[in-house]
């Protein structure tokens, strides 16, 4: 089965969105916290996260936690494009991938449950390791 190579963007640009969507909350929510407080932005620019909200430091790790595990995906996906190696397996990885993410974002910013946001990235963990796998693989079975 041919897969086109450029379909490894759609679970990339989810992975983006999903960065750029906790950012943008995470914007709101220390906006909300300043104007509950009363405070100017200069007055708490350095201060510890403990200074923030429970939601507003919620979003902040989750944010942080876009710029981990999600580079070695990003960095898979751009290998396989551009070696040409995407198919459905490293597709159907990549996108599990992106949905594991998303759900750990959703429980990480939601109830924050460890247990349940645990698995969730495990299931991610174990996507990019596969990633890879199939990746080291198949360059060393080219006779690269």
């Amino acid at each position: 089965m041919r897969t086109s190579q450029l379909l490894i963007l759609v679970p990339m640009l989810m992975q983006v969105a999903l960065t750029l969507t906790v950012l943008v909350m995470l914007g709101i929510a220390r906006d909300r916290d300043l104007k509950q407080r009363g405070l100017r932005p200069d007055d708490i620019a350095l201060a510890a996260p403990e200074a923030w909200g429970e939601d507003a430091r919620k979003l902040a790790a989750s944010y942080k936690n876009q710029f981990e595990l999600p580079l070695l995906f990003f960095a898979a996906c751009l290998f396989a494009h551009t070696a040409r190696l995407v198919d459905f397996w490293l597709l159907l990885l990549a996108m599990i991938f992106a949905v594991s993410r998303m759900a750990h974002a959703a429980i990480h910013v939601g109830p924050n449950r460890v247990m349940p946001r645990f698995y969730a990235f495990l299931v991610g963990l174990v996507a990019v390791a596969l990633m890879w796998a199939l990746l080291a693989a198949r360059v060393a079975g080219s006779g690269f």
